[in-house]
């Protein structure tokens, strides 16, 4: 279909005896918010793993834009458009705010980082800063070393810096883990903001966010795509019910 950017279909994955992806399919609409949500050792790691191309799958295909991604490295789906976040948060805590969104902006514009140059100075940057840290609400924070962020305004900045190179897919694993109830509301307006402009799979165990913000779930146990549908859809579903939100059929 026209305005599926993700198909992924018999996606499996083993380790020894444990099955971690079984016959795993997925679709994702453009400019969607796609939940991928389980109990504790269903899978969503691994499935988040291989869609970025972090862990080969054992077989199965992945089609992004309609090309055939399943052997491409974790880079080359990287310029292809998919970014990611990552459960523990990846960025340069002695550096600034400005300063680690300003790397991220030098990466995607393919800068060369010859540091006897001052990247900061250069038009590109100049113009695309004050911008990129607004987006994430961060442009009063700009100075400021990121170790002295909250964790939720950490995620924030990571969630910018992911967005730099204007993916057309953005895969956020556990995004809210760790957050206090106020960093979790800020979180979750930033990633509503980015609806319709990104495409994104968003892996999270906080019930609340996922029904808030996804337009389709899909539930994994044991690795096995169990359920796909609305919000709505997905509240109701018995089968979702008995195994993973805990209620008799």
């Amino acid at each position: 279909m026209a305005d599926t950017l993700l198909q992924v279909t018999g996606l499996h994955k083993s380790f020894g005896a444990l099955l971690a992806t079984n016959n795993f399919s997925l679709s994702l609409t453009r400019g969607h918010i796609h939940a991928l949500i389980g109990p504790n050792g269903a899978g969503k790691t691994t499935v988040v793993n291989q869609l970025s191309g972090d862990l080969p799958a054992d077989s199965g295909t992945i089609y992004f834009r309609g090309r055939d991604i399943t052997r491409l490295k974790s880079y080359q789906r990287a310029r292809l458009g998919i970014a990611r976040s990552f459960q523990i948060t990846h960025i340069f805590e002695n550096l600034s705010v400005a300063e680690n969104m300003g790397l991220a902006i030098c990466a995607g514009l393919g800068h060369n980082f010859r540091f006897w140059r001052n990247w900061q100075s250069t038009a590109a940057i100049k113009k695309e800063l004050p911008l990129a840290l607004e987006r994430v609400d961060l442009l009063h924070r700009a100075e400021l070393a990121a170790r002295h962020l909250s964790h939720g305004e950490k995620r924030q900045l990571e969630v910018g810096m992911a967005l730099i190179g204007k993916p057309e897919l953005l895969i956020l694993d556990e995004p809210m883990a760790g957050l206090g109830p106020g960093g979790t509301v800020e979180l979750a307006k930033l990633i509503k903001k980015q609806k319709g402009q990104v495409t994104i799979l968003l892996v999270e165990h906080d019930m609340d966010v996922v029904f808030s913000l996804a337009d389709r779930i899909t539930v994994l146990v044991y690795g096995e795509n169990v359920a796909t549908g609305t919000p709505e859809e997905i509240r109701h579903n018995p089968v979702v019910r008995k195994a993973y939100l805990g209620e008799g059929e």
